[in-house]
């Protein structure tokens, strides 16, 4: 795991332990306490779920980006007269 995801999940755990904590603590009736950890629980979990996806696609796009690299160093070892077609020599 890198640093960004370690900081965004810590970011999501503490904003996760805080609204239920305040939630918790705050002078409500039960039922009303149980509907906002509810719904604050629904607005998480979706937040959770985008900033997973954009994890993925940024973990993507780099092994997109790193896997056209190795091809073209592999292409390039098999013929190494390729990187001069390539180029126009």
């Amino acid at each position: 795991m890198n640093t960004k995801t370690k900081v965004i999940g810590g970011f999501l755990l503490g904003a996760a332990i805080g609204a239920v904590t305040g939630l918790l603590l705050a002078p409500s009736s039960g039922k009303k306490t149980r509907k906002k950890i509810k719904n604050e629980s629904k607005l998480m979990a979706d937040e959770v779920i985008t900033k997973a996806n954009e994890s993925l696609k940024s973990a993507k796009k780099a092994f997109d980006q790193k896997l056209e690299t190795f091809m073209k160093k592999g292409k390039s070892a098999v013929d190494p007269n390729q990187s001069e077609v390539m180029n126009g020599n």
